[in-house]
Order: C-alpha cells, then structure tokens, then sequence
C-alpha cells in the first residue's frame, strides 16, 4: 500500500451554515445534490464530502465548493480563500427569514493524494470519477508534500480549481466540467444560475471544456493563447511541471496544438473523453 502525500492548502477556506434550514437554504443557491446530503444525515451518515458550486444568476461560476456535512444541523462549505468574503456577502444577502446562522471558520484545509488516505481524511467523491484516489481533512496534519504537488497530480487529471486556475465569472460551470463530476443536480427546482446551466446541457449548446495538457521546456504563460496551426482553439489556465490546464475549443481540439510557438500535447482523461462529439470534417 502507497501512503498518501498530505498538504496544507491556504488558499481554500471554511464558512459553517447552521440552523434547521440550512438544506432549504443551499438548494437554491448551490448546484450540489443537497437532497442526497440530507437524506444521509438523516440516516447519521455525517462527515461525507459533496462537491458543487455557487453560481451568478447568469450561470458564470463564483466558486467551486467541498460541502461536508458535521451533523444534521450543521454543513461546512469548503470554498477557495479569494472568494469567501464575498460568498459570505452573497449568502447573508439571500438569508432573508430562513433560519441560519453563517460563519467563517479558521480551520485548515487540508489535502491527501496519490495514495491510501491517512486517518481523518474523507474521501473526495470526484476520486471515483477520475480514478485517483483522494480526501480533504479539516484540521491540522503532518505536511509529507507541497501545495505544488497536489497542483501537479490535478493537472494531470484534468481537475481544475477556482480561484487557483480561474476566476470568479470566467466560466460557467459546465466549461468546468462540472456536470461530468456529479457537481450539479440536473433534477431538483430552480437554483441561482440553473437556467443557462440546464439549457447549455439539455440543447447540447457545449463549446469549451477545461482539458489537461503536456508540454516540454517552460510553462507557458497564463492567459496563453493555444492555436491549431492558424486558428484559435483555447487558453492556457495554467502549467506546470509538464502538465497544465487549458480551456479547449472542443471543436478544434484534434491537431497541431501550439502555445507560446511551443508544441502542446492534450491529455483527454477517460471521464471526459465520452463527453466530447466526434469532430467531423466537410
């Protein structure tokens, strides 16, 4: 058995929503699958992650989101540091009479990969998607690794980060992914932003998807633009080590790909590759 490498992360942080209506409350703000969450509480299956995101009325993404249930009555959402002043504005704003309380947590975040969970790890439901293996612990571990080393093993697994490789209203959440990593409940009632995302879904309307990538030499530069040969296909979000991230043209994802004049290799994982339609040529 391989043990897993362990890591702080300080750029994610923790705001605690309790009350009695903390569920009613999520569901219309959070992509996430809240009704399953509950339906295990209730069974006193607590401590289980879900993952979701938070979403503007115009369906652009404000974070991703680890939700991480601590009893029936309490939730911890695990969002990234940049954005959880201004997710705590947004929820305080849309409390109105549900009966919450909402706070900010000074826990630590942190993550194992690569290997067998310590104890107090939970696992991360999207480890089972991407077939790797990983959790998130809320209280203070044993660093065996660097923050660069979990950027690395996500990279490789096409697994993006808000506010590490994108920002708030840069994508919505589908460009993400996010609807190939169980992130968003396509059944239950409206949610801040579900129209645009159910519409992009339902009619198929699907254009960008975050797609890993190989290079060789220097990272390219964020922001980079990727070409295949003379026409625009995506962007670099992010490199490093030689693995990176980029937002893809799925349409022009198949030939010579350049970044910075440097050739760039995509590294489709298997639970995304179904979700691309065959490119077809005239």
């Amino acid at each position: 058995m391989t043990t897993a490498s362990v890591t702080a992360l300080p750029h994610r942080a923790l705001i605690a929503v309790s009350g009695p209506d903390w569920a009613r409350f999520l569901k219309g703000l959070c992509t996430a699958h809240i009704d399953e969450i509950v339906e295990q509480t209730a069974r006193g299956e607590c401590h289980r992650l879900h993952y979701g995101a938070f979403l503007r009325p115009q369906g652009k993404m404000i974070c991703d989101v680890l939700l991480h249930a601590v009893s029936a009555d309490e939730i911890w959402l695990d969002v990234p540091l940049s954005e959880r002043d201004d997710l705590l504005a947004k929820l305080n704003l849309y409390k109105l009479r549900a009966k919450v309380t909402i706070t900010a947590l000074d826990h630590p975040v942190c993550v194992a990969f690569g290997g067998d969970l310590p104890e107090g790890f939970m696992t991360d439901p999207r480890g089972s998607i991407i077939d790797a293996l990983f959790g998130f612990a809320y209280a203070p571990q044993t660093a065996t690794a660097l923050p660069d080393d979990w950027r690395t093993f996500r990279y490789a697994h096409s697994l993006a980060e808000a506010g590490t490789d994108f920002g708030p209203d840069d994508l919505y959440a589908i460009d993400a992914n996010l609807d190939l990593l169980a992130a968003i409940d396509f059944h239950k009632g409206c949610y801040v932003g579900q129209e645009l995302t159910s519409r992009m879904k339902r009619r198929g309307q699907i254009k960008n998807r975050i797609l890993g990538f190989r290079f060789e030499g220097n990272a390219p530069e964020m922001g980079a633009e990727i070409l295949n040969i003379d026409k625009r296909a995506g962007e670099v979000l992010a490199g490093a080590q030689g693995q990176g991230l980029a937002l893809m043209r799925i349409d022009r994802r198949e030939g010579a790909l350049t970044a910075n004049g440097a050739p760039i290799l995509l590294n489709i994982p298997h639970w995304i590759a179904p979700a691309l339609p065959e490119i077809t040529t005239e």
